[in-house]
């Protein structure tokens, strides 16, 4: 399959037009708009062209139904890096570069792209919906989500979008050693802690000291996500408590409103009230609000986020 990309389009596209790169085999300068990058136009191997696929998967879910689309949706594949959002000035004065960064990883004795990975993709275009402080659990958490999201939203033909306890909840399957993914929504296990007790109250974003990493961290919050979709199993009329698109439209409603430095939300439980005030606006015409509502306060009760 080939690439239809244009060579000759402008930088941000025909209404934000992906423009995947491969870099593979090059040299590379410290800055990213200097390297001698490629864009993906013609034939090239699996992987390289999946990536671009995912590319542009996750610009068409973004521009379909998100209110404030990205200006346009880059990558660079086969990058030194694992897998990351770059968004700096321009060397020129004028505007930002922004692009998603995916590097390989040997997994099993086999070399693979973190492009290839439709959530990876998804996690880190999602770093370019968002202005938050670096490296910050509740962002990656965001992201994780919004890669979930995604995953499920194409899974199948959408055959599984309505019915949340069916979905995949996997971050970067396969890319652990054996058959391990990154990370996963649906446990606690990969914390240190093996329950969702009082350790998880005190729990603030900018506390460094209770997980390894601030990807570890961001489980909490996630995990969170994950018992207010599935973990009350209560059907109302043969359907579930929430469904798919429940979850894109308050997820999108809560990302419109933390979008910005200056809103995104300063701890856990301060997004805990994000998520209830926006569910309160949606779910305003259900015949079952506040049985949902209740739900939805539960699952974060459930990890300790008060």
């Amino acid at each position: 399959m080939v690439c239809t990309e244009c060579n000759d389009a402008p930088s941000n596209g025909n209404c934000g037009l992906s423009r995947t790169y491969n870099s593979k085999d090059n040299d590379y300068f410290s800055e990213i708009n200097r390297a001698n990058h490629r864009l993906v136009d013609d034939l090239c191997r699996d992987f390289c062209q999946q990536a671009r696929d995912n590319v542009e998967t996750v610009a068409q879910f973004i521009k379909g139904n998100f209110s404030r689309p990205l200006d346009k949706y880059e990558a660079i594949i086969n990058f030194y890096d694992p897998a990351l959002w770059y968004a700096k000035p321009a060397s020129s004065g004028q505007g930002e570069i922004k692009r998603a960064l995916f590097g390989q990883r040997e997994i099993n004795g086999i070399m693979r792209s973190y492009g290839t990975d439709i959530t990876v993709v998804a996690h880190e275009f999602c770093h370019g919906l968002i202005k938050s402080p670096p490296k910050n659990p509740l962002a990656e958490s965001f992201c994780d989500i919004f890669a979930v999201l995604v995953r499920n939203y194409y899974r199948d033909d959408g055959s599984y979008w309505n019915n949340p306890h069916n979905w995949l909840w996997d971050v970067g399957e396969n890319f652990q050693e054996g058959t391990g993914s990154l990370r996963r929504l649906d446990t606690l296990l990969s914390l240190r802690f093996t329950d969702a007790g009082n350790v998880y109250q005190q729990i603030q974003i900018n506390d460094r000291t209770t997980a390894k990493n601030y990807h570890e961290l961001s489980l909490i919050h996630s995990h969170a996500f994950y018992r207010l979709m599935t973990i009350h199993n209560t059907v109302i009329n043969g359907q579930p408590l929430f469904n798919g698109e429940f979850a894109l439209k308050l997820f999108g409603a809560v990302l419109e409103d933390i979008s910005t430095l200056d809103r995104f939300p300063k701890s856990f439980s301060e997004s805990r009230r994000v998520f209830e005030e926006k569910a309160q606006v949606l779910l305003r015409a259900s015949p079952h609000t506040n049985h949902q509502l209740d739900a939805i306060s539960q699952a974060f009760i459930d990890v300790g986020i008060e």
